[in-house]
């Protein structure tokens, strides 16, 4: 069956500006934190499931590092070709924590 669940990522004021790695039930997502707004997305390029954390963030941009791939951190779309996109996740603070939705079955 699938479902979703809330999932504790990080607390609040261990969010760094730009990007934060975090695992929330082994699942890589980034963090990303931009003129005070938070975007959550897969830490895995869509091409060959390079690591984005290693990329470079320009605007709402992040490029892979391993091919240069770009994709806009709002909505997960790659650039290039907008009907590739990685996940992007919802989220929420409560009680200065931050939550990741997680859909159970999709990894």
């Amino acid at each position: 069956m699938i479902g979703s669940s809330w999932v504790y990522a990080i607390d609040e004021n261990k969010l760094q500006e730009n990007i934060n790695m975090v695992f929330p039930k082994g699942l890589p997502v980034l963090l990303i934190k931009k003129a005070g707004e938070i975007y959550a997305i897969s830490n895995k390029c869509a091409h060959m499931a390079c690591t984005l954390a290693g990329g470079t963030l320009k605007d709402y941009t992040i490029k892979c590092p391993c091919h240069d791939w770009k994709f806009d951190i709002r909505t997960g779309e790659f650039q290039d070709a907008r009907e590739i996109r990685i996940p992007v996740y919802e989220w929420k603070l409560s009680d200065g924590r931050i939550f990741i939705k997680i859909e159970e079955g999709k990894k």
